[in-house]
C-alpha cells in the first residue's frame, strides 16, 4: 500500500526522537497491558459469596488476565518480523483518527468499574446467592471499556481488516496463550511431585557423608543432629529452572547468528537437569552447615544466597561450553585464536559488576544477618576487577562539566525524601553504635568508598556503558557512548530499577543518569550523575544518622 508522509515521520528508530503517534501507541499499549489487572486486582469474590459456581467464575476471570497478556505478548512476537510494515499501516489508518473522544470512553468505564467493582465488593450476596445479573453487566461493561480502547487506537474499518487478513496469526497467538496457561496450570499441580523427588534426592546426597540423616517422607522434612528443613513446594527448584530456561532463552537470542539451531535446543534439558541436581546439593548443604556450623548462616544468609550461586554456576558453564563446541556453536575460519577488542571491551564494561554480584552473593551466603564487615568482600572484588582492565579504563575520555553532578545532586534529594524508612530505628545503627571509635572510622571508610566511588562506576560501565549500546546494535563496541534509542533507553533503565528494593526510585535514577550521558556526550557524565547521588545519600545518612539509606 501507498505510503502516507505520516507513516513515514513518525516510524520508530534508534536514535530518532518520538513523534505524536508513537506516544500515542505506547501509551494506549500501556493501558491495554494494565487495565485488565488493575480491575482484576481490585475484585474479591469471597466478600460476596461463597457458592462454588461463582468461585468457579472468579477463577475464569483471574486466568483471563494472564491470558490476555500471553496472547499479547504472542501477537507481538508473531508480528516482530513484519513489524514495519505493520507499523506503517496503522500509522497510516491512524494518522488522520480522532481517537480522543473513544478514550474519554475507556478511561470512564474503567473508573466506573473500578468504583463499581469496590462497590461490588461489599455487596451481600450469600443470602441471596451471587447476583450473577450484575456480574453480566460488569462483565459487558469491561469487554466494551477495552472496545473503547481499540477504537482509540484505530478506526472499525481498520480492525475489520486486520481481523480479516490475520485471522490465522491471531488463532496462532491465542493457541500459543492457551498452551502456556495450560502448561502454568500443569507445573503449579506438579509441585507436589517435582518436591517429592527433591526431597528424596537430596537426602540420598547426605547419606553419602552424614550418619545420622533423618526423614520424614510425609512432610517432607528432613535433617542431621537436630537441625531440620521441611522441603517445602517453593525449595523444590521450579524457580531455579524457570531462571535458567528464561535466560537461556535470551541467550539464543542474542547470539542467534552464531549458534547452529536446532542442535542449542539440547542446552535447555541440560540446563534443567544442572540446575535441579544442583538445588538439592544446596539443600543438602544447607542441612549439614546448620547442624555442624550455624543454624543462623544457614538459614538467614547460605538458603537464600546459594541458589543464586547455583544459578550462576550452570549459565556461566553452559554459555561457556556452548561456544567452544562446534556441536551448538558455529566456527570458522575467521575466528582467530586470540581475544577480540570487542570482547576485551565487553569484559572490561561488564567485569566489575559481576565481581561485585559475586562477592556480595558470596558474602550474604555464608555469614549471618548484620555482619556488615563483609560489605569489605565487595570492595576487595570491585577493586581487583578494576585493576584487571585498568588499561582499558585509561583510555576512556573522563573529563565532565558541572551539569552531570547537578543531576545527580537532584537524585540524591529525592531519594532522600522518598525513603521508607525515615522514620525506623535501623540495625545498622544500632551495629555502628556498639563499635569502638577507630572501628566505626574504618567501616564508614570502606563504606564511603564502595557506595560514592565503586559502586557507581561499575553498575554505570554495565548498564550504561554495556547493556545499553548492545540493545542498539550487536555490534555494540561500533555504538557511540551517547547514542540514544527508546528500547536502550527503557530497558537499562528498567533493569536498572531490579537491582533496588525501590524499584521505581531506581528506574528513575537510572533514567537520569542515562539523561545526564546523552547531556554529556560520554559515558562519564552518567559516572559523575550516579558518584554524586551517592554522595549526597551517603553524606546525609552520617550527618542526620538516617541509616537506612545506606
Amino acid at each position: 500500500m501507498k505510503q502516507t508522509p505520516a507513516a513515514e515521520n513518525e516510524s520508530p528508530g534508534a536514535g530518532r526522537r518520538p513523534g505524536p503517534l508513537v506516544w500515542r501507541a505506547g501509551f494506549l499499549g500501556c493501558l491495554a497491558v494494565l487495565e485488565l489487572p488493575f480491575v482484576a486486582f481490585l475484585y474479591n469474590p469471597t466478600a460476596i459469596s461463597a457458592a462454588p459456581a461463582w468461585r468457579e467464575a472468579h477463577m475464569v476471570m483471574r486466568e483471563a488476565v494472564p491470558f490476555t497478556l500471553f496472547f499479547l505478548a504472542a501477537l507481538a512476537l508473531l508480528f516482530t518480523p513484519q513489524r514495519l510494515e505493520a507499523w506503517r499501516e496503522w500509522a497510516a489508518s491512524a494518522g488522520t483518527h480522532s481517537w480522543r473522544l473513544p478514550l474519554i470512553v475507556n478511561l470512564a468505564l474503567i473508573t466506573g468499574l473500578a468504583a463499581a467493582t469496590l462497590v461490588f465488593n461489599r455487596y451481600d450476596g450469600d443470602a441471596n446467592g451471587p447476583p450473577w445479573g450484575l456480574f453480566a453487566l460488569w462483565s459487558a461493561a469491561a469487554v466494551a471499556a477495552y472496545g473503547a480502547l481499540a477504537l482509540a487506537a484505530a478506526p472499525l474499518s481498520f480492525w475489520r481488516g486486520f481481523l480479516d487478513r490475520e485471522r490465522a496469526r491471531l488463532a496462532l497467538a491465542g493457541f500459543a496463550a492457551m498452551m502456556i496457561e495450560a502448561a502454568a496450570v500443569l507445573s503449579r499441580q506438579s509441585w507436589s511431585l517435582l518436591s517429592d523427588a527433591t526431597f528424596h534426592f537430596s537426602a540420598a546426597i547426605l547419606r553419602l557423608y552424614e550418619s545420622d540423616v533423618a526423614t520424614v517422607p510425609e512432610s517432607r522434612v528432613i535433617g542431621v543432629s537436630g537441625f531440620k528443613v521441611n522441603i517445602a513446594s517453593a525449595c523444590s527448584g521450579y524457580e531455579g529452572i524457570g531462571l535458567v530456561v528464561t535466560f537461556l532463552m535470551i541467550y539464543f537470542w542474542v547470539f542467534r547468528r552464531s549458534l547452529k539451531f536446532p542442535n542449542v535446543f539440547l542446552v535447555l534439558p541440560i540446563g534443567v537437569a544442572a540446575i535441579w541436581v544442583l538445588n538439592c546439593v544446596r539443600i543438602a548443604m544447607l542441612v549439614s552447615l546448620g547442624a555442624h556450623v550455624s543454624p543462623e548462616i544457614a538459614i538467614t544468609g547460605f538458603h537464600s544466597q546459594a541458589g543464586w550461586m547455583m544459578f550462576l554456576v550452570v549459565t556461566i558453564a553452559i554459555m561457556a561450553a556452548t561456544h567452544r563446541l562446534s556441536f551448538f556453536h558455529r566456527l570458522d575460519g575467521r575466528e582467530e585464536a586470540s581475544v577480540s577488542p570487542a570482547v576485551k571491551l565487553a569484559a572490561a564494561l561488564l567485569a566489575p559488576f559481576l565481581a561485585m554480584t559475586a562477592a556480595t552473593i558470596l558474602g550474604s551466603a555464608f555469614s549471618a544477618e548484620g555482619h556488615y564487615w563483609v560489605y569489605g568482600m565487595r570492595v576487595a572484588a570491585l577493586l581487583l576487577a578494576l585493576f584487571a582492565f585498568w588499561r582499558v579504563y585509561k583510555a576512556m575520555d573522563w573529563r565532565v562539566g558541572v551539569e552531570p553532578v547537578l543531576w545527580g545532586v537532584v537524585v540524591g534529594a529525592l531519594w532522600i525524601a522518598t525513603d521508607p524508612g525515615l522514620k525506623e530505628e535501623s540495625a545498622l545503627g544500632l551495629w555502628l553504635a556498639g563499635l569502638p571509635p577507630a572501628a566505626l572510622v574504618l567501616w564508614l571508610a570502606m563504606r564511603l568508598l564502595g557506595t560514592v566511588l565503586l559502586v557507581p562506576l561499575a553498575e554505570e560501565l554495565a548498564f550504561r556503558g554495556y547493556v545499553h549500546r548492545k540493545l542498539i546494535a550487536e555490534k555494540f563496541e561500533t555504538v557511540a557512548e551517547n547514542a540514544f534509542a527508546w528500547k536502550a533507553f527503557l530497558i537499562s533503565s528498567g533493569l536498572f530499577a531490579l537491582l533496588h528494593e525501590r524499584w521505581l526510585a531506581g528506574a528513575f535514577a537510572g533514567a537520569v543518569f542515562a539523561v545526564a550521558m546523552y547531556r554529556s556526550g560520554k559515558l562519564a557524565g552518567a559516572v559523575a550523575a550516579h558518584m554524586a547521588a551517592n554522595a549526597v545519600i551517603a553524606a546525609w545518612a552520617i550527618v542526620f544518622k538516617q541509616w537506612t539509606l545506606l
